[in-house]
């Protein structure tokens, strides 16, 4: 079993290539309504994975 601090570092890793995936459909998208859906979503996941890396922080002090 995983400790805490490995738990959340895993799920912020997770969120972070979510993150990159929607980027790069963001990229590709040809709409403009989809881009903006895309990018919202990647914005969002990189904010949850920098709040996961943060409790991961403060769980192994």
């Amino acid at each position: 079993m995983a400790t805490k601090a490995e738990e959340l570092e895993n799920k912020a890793r997770v969120k972070l290539e979510l993150s990159k995936k929607y980027a790069n459909l963001c990229r590709i998208s040809g709409s403009k309504p989809a881009r903006g859906k895309f990018i919202r979503r990647s914005n969002q996941l990189r904010r949850q994975a920098v709040e996961f890396q943060r409790a991961a922080d403060a769980a192994k002090s």
